[in-house]
């Protein structure tokens, strides 16, 4: 039994080691995660002003054999 409880007691540390260690990990970079999402969200705000503009598609531009799923407006960046 002392076998036993010897290594419980030596996983338990190990698992409790690594748990602290992670939880401490992750609040050190908890800032800096932080500021890269403000980042990234300034980002897509400055790109939702340039927003693409789309043309339909000339009729008949594509063959007809080619086309898998028909749709009556096709749209293309320009």
């Amino acid at each position: 039994m002392g076998t036993e409880m010897g290594i419980a007691l030596v996983l338990l540390t190990a698992f409790v080691w690594m748990a602290g260690t992670l939880v401490i990990l992750s609040a050190i970079d908890r800032p800096e995660r932080k500021a890269r999402r403000q980042e990234r969200r300034d980002t897509r705000a400055g790109e939702h002003r340039r927003r693409v503009e789309y043309r339909p598609v000339a009729a008949g531009s594509r063959p007809e054999g080619r086309r898998r799923h028909p749709r009556t407006r096709k749209l293309r960046p320009h």
